[in-house]
């Protein structure tokens, strides 16, 4: 059997990230600001001694099925890229993680209120659904599904 596990996304400020994810998604910490440092880390960042602090958070659904539904927040403390994660594996193929949500103009008003930016009106297509695009904090894409 075959999952997506989590999606993993590298952060400036590990704790305000944490909230935002925690006050407008209702996600819930699985483990928050682990150290981690192993042999992974420094082949993937092609440096020594890389050290890592993560956050998995998981939503609601995903702490019923207990599967997959989680963001895996990751903060660079030590290695080349503390400040600018230039390297193609952070910032190549990924443009957005969507988010099914039941009431998608109260999450895109939670995301406005806890930082984020709303970056496209909310469209409804033939079908009834309704979708817009914001962004967190640190301008990571988001794109919220309401189905119908």
């Amino acid at each position: 059997m075959i999952s997506i596990r989590h999606i993993g996304i590298y952060v400036k400020n590990i704790e305000h990230m944490t909230e935002f994810y925690k006050n407008v998604f209702q996600m819930v910490p699985v483990c928050e600001k682990q150290k981690d440092k192993n042999e992974l880390l420094d082949e993937l960042l092609k440096y020594k001694n890389t050290t890592i602090i993560t956050t998995k958070l998981i939503t609601p659904t995903g702490e019923i099925t207990g599967q997959g539904d989680m963001i895996e927040l990751v903060k660079v403390m030590s290695g080349p890229y503390q400040e600018v994660l230039s390297e193609p594996v952070y910032n190549i193929g990924v443009m957005h993680i969507a988010i099914g949500v039941e009431d998608i103009q109260k999450i895109m008003n939670l995301i406005i209120k806890n930082g984020g930016c709303q970056k496209t009106a909310i469209v409804t297509h033939i079908n009834g659904n309704q979708f817009a695009f914001a962004t967190d904090p640190e301008g990571n894409w988001i794109e919220l599904i309401e189905r119908h």
